[in-house]
């Protein structure tokens, strides 16, 4: 009999153990579920803040110069001396931080393809991944990232005066003219994606 009853609450206590966990598990789902829909939301509230205190003229479209005059915080984000100009490094290091969406500094294959489907496409093909990956070892590093960029014309697009840097205005109108998807001069709230700039 008091084998039956030290039988019976250890089960009862295993069992009880196993409820506990399942229903810890079950919480833990429904909490990363919950965290995020509320990102998804705060992302969708902050494009739709943007876009409007974007559009001076109020007739839901962006042109180059609303553009321009609103987008200031941005580039000086990615001008690491404060010199008020962007060189090819600080160019391309910034748009590492932005292919590098698990902040781990490396690049896998599938940040690439993301990235280049997202804004790099013009400036490289999926076949480049093995010309940029010198070392073979799957990743790219900010180095081999900026040395396969180097001979692209990325860079050398927005740079409109050829002077080998950028202002805030060259980078408003190179990044204004990568949204602008059907090259109709006025970026709508589709075009508009300010997560294309946070690096």
């Amino acid at each position: 009999m008091k084998r039956f009853i030290y039988l019976f609450t250890f089960l009862f206590t295993v069992s009880s153990s196993f409820l506990a966990c399942k229903d810890a598990e079950k919480e833990s789902v429904e909490t990363d579920i919950i965290e995020e829909d509320m990102e998804s939301t705060e992302y969708e509230e902050e494009m739709d803040e943007g876009f409007g205190s974007f559009d001076a003229n109020n007739d839901s479209m962006l042109d180059e110069t609303e553009f321009g005059e609103a987008n200031t915080t941005s580039f000086s984000e990615w001008d690491e001396d404060q010199n008020s100009t962007l060189n090819d490094e600080e160019f391309y290091g910034s748009t590492f931080g932005m292919a590098d969406a698990n902040d781990d500094d490396m690049i896998d294959e599938n940040e690439w393809n993301e990235g280049r489907n997202d804004y790099y496409a013009d400036y490289a093909g999926e076949e480049d991944w093995d010309l940029f990956d010198k070392d073979e070892d799957g990743f790219l590093s900010s180095e081999e990232w900026n040395e396969g960029f180097a001979d692209s014309d990325w860079f050398n697009e927005f740079d409109e005066n050829d002077d080998l840097s950028l202002d805030n205005n060259e980078w408003n109108s190179g990044l204004f003219a990568g949204w602008d998807d059907n090259d109709d001069g006025f970026l709508d709230e589709n075009e508009y994606d300010p997560s294309e700039i946070n690096s």
